[in-house]
């Protein structure tokens, strides 16, 4: 446990991270300032500024974890990757259903049926 303590200690100088913390935050760059809220992360509610939200999305992709551990004193890396690991999760499933969305509105007005008229032809009623 001691040596876990002086990661900690050493991780949170501004200096070192320790290994597993930096990388991509889907649920950074999905959720942006929800999970800038979620971890007191206050640079990531400039993505609620008008013009600023995608690129502020993709800053928070790229160094929303590093930005994560230092805000706040995490149990443990462990604890702080399962934590990122829910919104990474959630961000995936939050996509996904996006994408299936999408998949539906273009699939499924291609397969209704509807009669075709020719041109002079009146629609019975």
């Amino acid at each position: 446990m001691r040596e876990d303590a002086n990661t900690m200690d050493t991780a949170h100088d501004g200096q070192h991270l320790p290994a597993g913390v930096a990388g991509w935050s889907w649920g950074a760059f999905v959720f942006s300032w929800i999970w800038a809220i979620g971890n007191r992360t206050w640079w990531g509610l400039l993505g609620l500024v008008p013009g600023v939200g995608l690129v502020m999305r993709v800053v928070l992709g790229v160094k929303g974890r590093e930005w994560a551990w230092r805000s706040r004193n995490w149990d443990s890396v462990d604890h702080f990757q399962r934590v990122q690991r829910r919104w990474s999760i959630a961000a995936g499933v939050c996509l996904g259903l996006v994408l299936l969305a999408l998949v539906a509105a273009l699939a499924l007005p291609t397969h209704q049926h509807r009669p075709v008229r020719h041109a002079g032809e009146q629609l019975e009623l």
